[in-house]
């Protein structure tokens, strides 16, 4: 999947949001990518960007509190 601009990408089947590379590929189109690919230890982005290890270290410590959060509001609500 492609967009125009790296701003612009439609949202995945399932409903998720998808992100733009943020550097077009050699015919000059942004590539889409879903974000359970981000930080997966694959390279999507033409020049790697989805595993940069600065963001990825930031994304998946802050997707494991939030996943850590999710869980005790769970627990929470079906506590009540």
């Amino acid at each position: 999947m492609y967009c125009e601009c790296p701003a612009e990408c439609p949202p995945a089947a399932d409903g998720m949001e998808r992100f733009a590379c943020p550097t077009p590929d050699r015919q000059g189109r942004y590539r889409c990518i879903d974000d359970h690919v981000l930080c997966d230890g694959f390279i999507d982005c033409p020049n790697g960007e989805d595993e940069d290890r600065q963001a990825c270290m930031f994304y998946k410590t802050t997707k494991a509190h939030l996943d850590v959060l999710a869980d005790a509001l769970l627990r929470w609500a079906r506590g009540r």
